[in-house]
This record gives structure tokens, C-alpha cells and sequence, in this order.
């Protein structure tokens, strides 16, 4: 189950810094603190410091204060302890927190299981950009977990999430469009021809192909484990040159930032 803990502390609005500069500072230095110390697995001492700035309403410190509690981090695990933490910082607008609260909500830990409950989180948290979300709604939508299947918004949410390097989207968006469920728009540059080169639809399906083993690349970069049995199987549909081609596409992918990845 992905839960989003937070990296990252914001000091604020640069017209108070005059004034909170020194506090601001000491604040931040307390949140990294408790990173480092779950990091090192110290949880009691990342309680200690999360646990005086989520009083003081620091959001990302009430969501990873809610992390410890569900996951039973240095303190006992306690779902309505997490799910009180999580909301505060979710009413505050922030990202991770309402991603979680969807995660809850899509397994019905803590509360009652709920799918559009979920998605309704997930939506909250993918407008502002969280490819994590961006990938469990394309899961409802591929699934028809709470709404009716439909390929073709799973394909939007799942794009969304694979250009921001999610690998478990990119591999379920190669997964789709190597079982002809989406379509990519990717076209060969050039004069390569198919193997068949006198059946148009060959040459179409030789460019699903490609961008169905681009993502398995990628996605098995990233760390998706069933990513590399996918591009096994792809392997042996396309002939060397297609699979040159993927590896190049693959790799323009990752050193662009996916800025220049045009299977998207």
C-alpha cells in the first residue's frame, strides 16, 4: 500500500520571513530531524520531533505523524490516531495527506471500505499533481473498482503517473497497450519498414509494440519487478531493430526527464 510520508518542510510565505526567519529555521531543522530518524529507523525519536510541529499545525508533520501511527512506528498503532492526523493535514490542502486518506478508504483500514470515497481523495491529491494518486485512479478505472471500467480515462490517469517516472504506471500502461486495450500514439521516425511491410496494420502494430517494451524498460529501471517478464514476452514479437529502437526510445525517456519521450 503506498503511504505518502513527507520529504520536504515549506517555511512559509516570504513576506514573514523577517520575522519568523529564526523559528522558521529551528522548525525546519526539527522536520529533518524526524526524516533522518525515520530513515535510520528510529521511529520513537521521528515521533518526538514530528509530534510538537503537528500540534502547531504543521501539515507535513501531522501527516507523518499519521504515518507512524497507522504503520505502529514508535508508538502503537492506531488507525483513528493516523486517520485525525491525515486529516488535518489533508483540510490543509496538502497532497500526500489526501493520497493517504484515499489509500485508507480503498482498503478500509481505520474506516469503511470505499471506493468512491477513495477516488473522490485520490482526485483532490492528482490535481495537484501527485502521480501516485494520478496511478490508483487509473487502477479504479482499469479494475471498475467503484465506477464502470473504462480503458480509455485508466489510459489518461495511468499516462499521467508514467510521464512522472511512476513505474507501476508505466507498466500497466505497457501491459494495456500490449493487450490492444489502449493505443499509443508513437510512430516510427523514418523509413524502417515491418516485417510485413506490405500490411499497413502490421507496420501499426509494430509501433504498439515498440512503446509497450519502451515502457517495460522503463518501468523496470524504476524498480517494477513484473516489468521485466512483460519485456521478455515483447521481445520475442519484435525483431532486433524494434527492439534497438525501444531501448534507444527508453533511454532518451529517462535523460529527458520525459520531456522527449514520445510514446506519450
Amino acid at each position: 500500500m503506498k503511504i505518502k510520508p513527507v520529504r520536504s518542510f515549506m517555511k512559509g510565505s516570504i513576506l514573514l520571513i523577517y520575522l519568523i526567519l529564526s523559528s522558521s529555521m529551528l522548525l525546519a531543522d526539527v522536520f529533518v530531524a524526524g526524516l533522518n530518524a525515520i530513515d535510520r529507523s528510529h521511529y520513537a525519536s521521528a515521533y518526538r520531533s514530528f509530534k510538537p510541529l503537528a500540534e502547531n499545525g504543521v501539515a507535513e508533520a501531522q501527516n507523518n505523524l499519521g504515518f507512524l501511527y497507522q504503520n505502529g512506528f514508535g508508538v502503537k498503532r492506531n488507525y483513528n490516531t493516523a486517520i485525525k492526523w491525515y486529516e488535518l493535514a489533508a483540510d490543509q490542502g496538502l497532497p500526500e495527506a489526501q493520497h493517504n486518506m484515499g489509500m485508507l478508504n480503498y482498503w478500509g483500514y481505520g474506516l469503511s471500505q470505499s471506493y468512491s470515497h477513495a477516488r473522490r481523495w485520490f482526485t483532490k491529491s492528482a490535481n495537484q499533481g501527485l502521480s501516485d494518486s494520478h496511478y490508483m485512479i487509473g487502477l479504479l478505472f482499469f479494475k471498475g473498482e467503484g465506477t464502470q471500467v473504462s480503458p480509455e480515462r485508466a489510459k489518461q490517469h495511468f499516462t499521467k503517473a508514467a510521464q512522472s517516472g511512476d513505474s507501476n504506471a508505466q507498466y500497466m500502461l505497457a501491459h494495456m497497450i500490449a493487450s490492444g486495450e489502449a493505443k499509443s500514439n508513437y510512430k516510427t521516425p523514418g523509413n524502417r519498414l515491418s516485417p510485413f511491410d506490405f500490411a499497413l496494420f502490421t507496420e501499426s502494430d509494430s509501433n504498439q509494440l515498440v512503446a509497450a517494451l519502451t515502457l517495460s524498460l522503463l518501468a523496470s529501471r524504476n524498480g517494477q519487478d513484473m516489468a521485466n517478464q512483460l519485456a521478455e514476452y515483447l521481445n520475442y514479437q519484435l525483431d532486433n531493430e524494434e527492439i534497438a529502437e525501444a531501448q534507444e526510445l527508453s533511454e532518451r525517456c529517462l535523460e529527458s526527464a520525459y520531456r522527449n519521450c514520445p510514446i506519450f
